[in-house]
């Protein structure tokens, strides 16, 4: 008997084990058990270490069972930049409303070691569509350049999947890209690096853009 307490699962222990090897079995094994494994995978969020935070975050994104959408919006809150990026990926997958604000929020956390200006929320913001496009439009005027730039991926990413884009395929044609290429010169050329004056005619077409287009 442990006096009505549950015993730590398996998934537990790998990914509290400290070796990432051990651990990213422990994610798989999650994945696979699917829903059955969200109880034992929120409760992991609690823990200090970040590595097993994240480890557990990633898997219950992957799962995107609803039981999770609670932790998914404390997780945005986490001190990992990991666990926040892996968060608003779930509330994505569920759909949620709060998904937006999730991803604009976490736009910069976790970037991909090879390419700064691409993270899991960019990806996100594209994924949403032209909902998301009044928030990028309003980033495509920070400050901080690195903002600007993830900015401009998603849009990229928003304008390329209605000319049929879609990750590891690319697009279905030349034409396709190409008329891609024509609608974001028709709108100004956006570049992230170009002079405020020059961002501040592009974005002004994109919003005009964004006004008339249509899912």
């Amino acid at each position: 008997m442990n006096g009505g307490r549950e015993r730590p699962g398996p998934v537990s222990a790998k990914l509290k084990a400290g070796d990432p090897l051990v651990q990213n079995e422990g994610v798989r094994e999650a994945i696979a058990l699917g829903a059955a494994a969200v109880p034992e995978l929120v409760a992991l969020l609690d823990l200090p270490d970040d590595d097993t935070r994240a480890q557990a975050m990633f898997a219950l994104s992957e799962i995107a069972d609803g039981r999770a959408r609670t932790a998914f919006r404390r997780g945005l809150d986490d001190g990992d930049e990991r666990v926040r990026s892996y968060a608003a990926r779930g509330l994505g997958r569920l759909g949620d409303p709060a998904a937006m604000t999730a991803f604009v929020q976490t736009l910069g956390d976790a970037p991909d070691p090879l390419h700064a200006d691409m993270t899991s929320s960019v990806d996100g913001l594209g994924r949403l569509g032209l909902v998301s496009v009044s928030s990028l439009l309003d980033l495509l005027m920070d400050p901080d350049m690195l903002v600007r730039l993830r900015a401009q991926r998603a849009l990229e990413l928003i304008v390329s999947r209605r000319h049929g884009f879609r990750a590891g395929q690319g697009f279905p044609s030349p034409v396709a890209e190409e008329e891609m290429r024509a609608q974001w010169q028709a709108n100004g050329n956006y570049r992230y690096d170009a002079s405020s004056e020059e961002r501040a005619a592009a974005v002004s077409k994109w919003r005009r853009w964004a006004a008339e287009a249509k899912e």
